[in-house]
């Protein structure tokens, strides 16, 4: 649980918002190779993967059902070879299996192999820039392109999970101790932090930013996920049957805690949303904010429930709770 007056998450997150802040955390990731390999990919996910070198795409993949099973970022690396990270590498792995039989396509599990650092904030460009021998001025968004940081290879892709501008430092798992020394050394002149707090930057910071984990949308469409518009209806993907069978009947929420409320400490994941003292929805997680100054959360709600500023309550002791704008808290 995160609290007002916890100093450390505080300048953690702080530091994210306004200098940079850097971590070590390293999704599963699964390299895809094969003349199939895209194919193969491209029916796995509901967003239309790129075969472009350097160039990723964030994508859901569905179960059989329509509903998410988890998303990820696929990124082509080189020509029939692409990087899956996700969270959830022991669900992914079994769709490849289900589909590659008579398919070019072979698959190798990375996580322990490589490592990553996260490095995020409004002067992470800057402090990369003095690190790296090519600078990244001119690299979009969900772009990824081989560097060096003095005689160390590495890998930059543009991306995170903040809602901060933000790059992610790829290097051979081994290497990971030079990488740390190098942001460290690289830390005081760009007022850098360290970051020492997991549920800041994988819970608060993106919740602000209106940013999910799979966790958030189990059980939900893209579409009542907010993530409709990476759905591609018109190629053929896993679960596409179903959800185009399906209509929406839920909505992923966010919402605010009443600030007479101290803590949201009695108010755990699925307890129910109520309106008017009928349950409407459950509570997927809550957090507070450094930010906005506020206790949040996400909540699925019947999709009656889900317009902005509808009042509700959630908990065992009714706590009341708004339903924020777009399920974010801070532009």
């Amino acid at each position: 649980m995160l609290f007002r007056e916890d100093k450390t998450a505080r300048a953690d997150a702080e530091a994210v918002r306004k200098n940079v802040g850097w971590y070590c955390w390293t999704h599963d990731l699964v390299e895809v190779r094969g003349t199939d390999a895209h194919e193969l990919l491209d029916y796995i996910c509901v967003n239309n993967i790129s075969d472009t070198v350097g160039v990723s795409k964030y994508t859901t993949m569905l179960n059989d059902e329509g509903k998410i099973l988890d998303d990820t970022i696929v990124t082509c690396m080189a020509e029939n070879v692409y990087w899956v990270s996700t969270l959830y590498g022991p669900k992914f792995q079994p769709l490849l299996k289900q589909y590659a039989e008579g398919k070019d396509v072979e698959w190798e599990d990375l996580t322990e192999v490589i490592g990553m650092y996260a490095v995020q904030g409004p002067k992470s460009l800057d402090m990369l820039n003095s690190m790296l021998e090519t600078p990244i001025d001119d690299m979009k968004r969900f772009r990824m392109a081989d560097n060096k940081i003095g005689d160390l290879p590495v890998r930059i892709h543009r991306s995170g999970f903040t809602g901060e501008n933000g790059y992610e430092v790829y290097v051979n798992r081994e290497e990971l101790p030079q990488l740390h020394d190098l942001l460290a050394e690289a830390s005081p002149k760009f007022d850098a932090r360290e970051l020492e707090t997991l549920e800041v930057y994988v819970r608060s910071l993106p919740m602000e930013k209106g940013m999910a984990l799979k966790q958030d949308m189990a059980g939900l469409t893209p579409s009542e996920a907010g993530l409709g518009w990476s759905v591609h209806m018109e190629k053929d993907f896993h679960g596409k049957e179903a959800l185009a069978a399906y209509e929406d009947q839920y909505k992923l929420v966010g919402i605010v805690l009443d600030e007479g409320r101290e803590s949201y400490e009695d108010i755990a994941q699925n307890e129910p949303i109520c309106h008017k003292g009928v349950q409407c929805g459950i509570v997927r997680q809550m957090i507070y904010g450094y930010t906005v100054e506020k206790n949040i959360g996400f909540a699925i709600v019947d999709k009656k429930f889900a317009e902005p500023g509808t009042l509700l309550t959630a908990g065992p002791n009714f706590a009341k709770v708004t339903v924020a704008e777009d399920k974010k808290f801070l532009d």
